[in-house]
Order: C-alpha cells, then structure tokens, then sequence
C-alpha cells in the first residue's frame, strides 16, 4: 500500500542591489559585494546598482510512503526547483532531494541527495533571500549514506557522503573529481539533544580530496589533502520568540560554499612537480531571532565570516572561494505577512566584504571594505 502526498510552493521575488554582487543563479543566492574595479580614470566599474525578478526558487515536492521492510517504515521524497544546476542553465529543474527512508522504532537509514550534515535542519535561519544565510551558514545538498540512532534527548548521526552539484575547487575549477579521486568518501559525525523547547549540537568531519593525478610534468601523483571542520549549534524556543545561532570553522570549505580553499605549498619532486597541499582555514558565526506571534512574523539575521589562513607557505597555485577576503558581514532585519497559504515578505541584506592582497600564508592585508545594500520583497503562496 503507497501513500502520495505533494507539496510545494511559488515564489515571486523582487530584488535591488546598491552595486554589483558575487552571487549565482541571476542574482539569486546572494554571496557578499563584488570588489572594487577601477576603469582607466579610476571609477569603479562595479558600483552600479542592480534589479532582478525570479521565480526560480518555485518548489515541487513528492512525498511517498510504502510497506515495511524488515521492520521498518518505508518512504522516499523526492524534490526540484528551477535554479537549474550551473549559471547557464537556470530556468531548468534541479534535482534538489532525492532520498529513501527505512525508519525503525529509534534508527533511521536514509539513502539520497540530501541536506549536508552540517545544514541541520533543526536549526538555520529563518531569513527570506535563498540560500538559508549563506556564506555564513552551509549551502550544500550531497549524496550520501546516513544513519542516525536516538536514545532518549539524544541524538546520533554518521554519514558518508560524496559530492554532486556542491564540487570542491581545483585544477579544473569546481568538480566532484577530486574527490571520487581519492577513493574515500567525505565523513561526518553528529550529536544533537533536544529537550522541550531547547536544542543544541555539534559535528565534526573529514574531507579527502586528489587535486591531480597526474602533474603538469605528465607524471602520476598520489598526493591528497584532508581537511577537518565542524560546527557547534543551538535554539531557544520561548512562547512567541525562537533564537538559533551556529559556529562553523574548518579548512577548504569551498563546498559548502562557505570562505575558505586549498592550495600547493611545498614541492615535494621538482622534477616531476609533485607538490604537498595545505588548506585556507576559515570561520563563520551566525544568529537569528525571530518573533512570530498573530499574522506577522519580524526577524533579524547577523553573520560574520572571517579568513584565517594556512599553516603552511602556499607556493604555487590556490584554489578557493572568496581567497582575497579578510572578512565579511551581514546585517539583514526581515518582516512577514502570513494569511493561510500565503505570505508577503520584506527584508533588508546589508553586506560587507574586506577585500584585500593575500600575504604567503593567504592571510589578507591592506584591506577595502565595499558595502552592498539588497532590499528585496517577495510574495509567497504554498500549496
């Protein structure tokens, strides 16, 4: 006997930035402001404001329930929007879940395309631009293998996971290779209580990547990089008030699209141009409050981000996201309408991002500080 249940929702945003952004999908998943850009007589070709409508965030959601297996409850979801899977390919559908559940009296076995380990869905922020706070929180949906066990207040997890659309950065610019390379899939662990109204957690992981195998010289090389981050997350639920907030350090979070990389730092073969790999380091906390009582809902998302460097020289090529960044930061107060299935939305995304010239530790000096200011509505009906 299956069961079917559909869901889903369209979205119509409306958005305008004070100068030109890094950001994907048409603007949509907004990163932090573009750097500054001088034209020959010294003006800045990147403050130059912007205007954007989209729908591509719309969602369709197909929810499935069927017979036990050996014991356990059965189901599977399966969900798309339209942001498509590259810059060029926006207006298509994205596979954005594609999962299958075997759930017994306290374990859970999910199989699929799924949240990154360090999303967790019990704790992101509630803001309305897409993207759930990012670069400040993860942005990352990944094949993989999940088992969690719950005893009592708390919760176990382990994953194994690869990659799909949210690549890793290397040679070859952002790709799952460099990790079906090295053989070993991306490891996670997690812990979460849960009691009443409070919530709190942790994770830890490693990632092995093989930028190359084989050298710019034509020899084959072995060398990998393994990276560890982990995250540190709580909520408060009080009666018409709920606060979260997340910590998050780790190296090469490109990913996750997150600041952070990799890059070459020792030659360990001059011949053959082997070369040692070490990773860019990073960290990003974030807090949220919202308030929800009636039909209105207010909100205010603050992030900060903050490059923290290699331990290692890096000597040859770098690999990242956001490499010539000190920092960042997001101030965003947000305010809802909620009637039935619908609701009107308006938020305010201030960002700033400290751009500056990477030193021989990719540690970031002479800094300039550029300021973006989105103000964005959005008219939601879910369905």
């Amino acid at each position: 006997m299956f069961q079917f249940e559909f869901h889903g929702f369209v979205n119509f945003e409306m958005f305008y930035d004070t100068r030109q952004v890094v950001a994907a999908r048409e603007g949509n998943v907004i990163l932090y402001p573009a750097k500054v850009n001088p034209d020959p007589d010294g003006v800045d070709l990147n403050a130059i404001p912007a205007l954007q409508m989209s729908l591509l965030s719309s969602r369709m959601q197909a929810g499935i329930k069927g017979p036990d297996f050996f014991g356990a409850k059965t189901s599977a979801l399966f969900e798309v929007d339209f942001l498509g899977t590259g810059a060029d390919k926006f207006n298509l559908l994205r596979m954005r879940h594609a999962l299958v559940k075997l759930n017994w009296e306290r374990t859970e076995l999910l199989a699929g395309q799924y949240w990154h380990p360090l999303f967790i869905t019990s704790c992101f922020p509630g803001v309305i631009h897409f993207g759930g706070g990012v670069p400040y929180n993860v942005l990352n949906r990944s094949p993989q293998l999940r088992l969690t066990h719950k005893a009592g207040n708390i919760s176990l997890m382990a994953a194994l996971l690869a990659q799909s659309d949210f690549a890793s950065n290397g040679p070859n610019g952002y790709s799952s290779q460099y990790l079906r390379n090295s053989g070993l899939p991306e490891t996670w662990t997690q812990l979460i209580f849960e009691r009443d109204r409070f919530l709190a957690g942790a994770s830890a992981g490693l990632l092995t990547l093989r930028p190359r195998i084989q050298t710019p010289a034509g020899y084959q090389t072995k060398e990998n990089k393994t990276s560890f981050a982990g995250n540190a997350f709580v909520k408060y639920r009080f009666e018409h008030l709920q606060v979260k907030a997340q910590g998050t350090w780790g190296e090469n979070l490109s990913h996750l699209v997150m600041l952070g990389g990799y890059g070459e730092a020792q030659m360990l073969d001059p011949e053959k141009a082997i070369w040692s790999y070490s990773g860019i380091r990073s960290m990003a906390a974030w807090i949220d409050v919202e308030e929800t009582s009636g039909k209105w809902h207010t909100g205010l998302f603050g992030g900060f981000s903050k490059n923290l460097g290699s331990k290692q020289e890096l000597m040859g090529n770098v690999w990242g996201r956001g490499a010539d960044i000190s920092h960042i930061y997001r101030i965003a107060p947000r305010i809802g309408y909620f009637i039935e299935r619908a609701s009107f939305n308006l938020e305010l995304v201030y960002d700033v991002a400290a751009y500056g010239t990477p030193d021989e530790y990719y540690s970031i000096n002479n800094t300039q500080q550029v300021n973006n200011l989105r103000t964005m509505a959005s008219i939601k009906y879910n369905f």
